[in-house]
């Protein structure tokens, strides 16, 4: 979450237990809910489409990668 002086905020895309960072244990949570088929309306659907799967999974490991968050 960004602290602007505008009282602005955002959550990044992949950041799903909400600690700051999008790290390893963000991954693992949503790489287990992609491999029991979770659906829904769930904070490891970074893509909206109610299926949590590798897209997900994707968008949230280029995020960690170029050290988003």
């Amino acid at each position: 979450m960004d602290n602007s002086p505008y009282d602005v905020f955002a959550f990044f895309s992949g950041d799903v237990n909400q600690d700051g960072t999008i790290d390893a244990s963000d991954l693992a949570l949503i790489d287990n809910d992609a491999s029991n088929f979770v659906g829904g309306y769930v904070v490891t659907d970074l893509t909206g489409d109610d299926f949590v799967d590798g897209t997900d999974f994707a968008l949230a490991d280029n995020n960690a990668a170029n050290f988003v968050g």
